[in-house]
């Protein structure tokens, strides 16, 4: 029996059936291909080396960290050249300034002090004059919460 014999002899709708999972297992393997991540190199030394650097940079105490190393390098130098004082007195309006500006108030939160808050919007809970006033001349039990 040759190869040829055995084809012949194949039903034609089972031909169609081999031909017809043939190309299904095809366009499955070409899927597998293009849905499968590339495939990225073993890490070598240095990327390794570079990784570990990244993550003590992006840590978040870093930043604090240098800023601090850096006020105290300057402190000593001002100190050594006698201006010190100063230099700590100036430095407390900055640190202020710098820890005030690093905390923004998303659009809908409101300020503990009504003056900063659009239409002087209160918080709820927060204890008026006016209140105090009906307390004092009503009293306690008087008072309700003023819409």
């Amino acid at each position: 029996m040759s190869d040829s014999s055995d084809q012949e002899e194949v039903p034609p709708h089972l031909a169609r059936y081999r031909e017809y999972k043939r190309k299904q297992e095809l366009r499955k393997q070409k899927k597998l291909a293009r849905s499968a991540p590339p495939r990225e190199p073993p890490p070598t030394s240095s990327d390794k080396h570079s990784s570990t650097l990244d993550n003590i940079i992006n840590h978040p105490i870093t930043i604090p960290l240098l800023k601090l190393a850096l006020w105290v390098f300057l402190l000593l130098f001002f100190a050594h050249h006698e201006f010190g004082s100063v230099f700590f007195l100036v430095s407390i309006p900055v640190f202020v300034w710098q820890s005030m500006e690093e905390y923004k108030r998303g659009p809908r939160e409101l300020s503990a002090y009504s003056v900063f808050n659009k239409n002087l919007e209160k918080l709820d809970g927060t204890f008026t004059s006016e209140q105090w006033e009906r307390e004092l001349k009503y009293g306690a039990a008087a008072v309700r919460k003023q819409d």
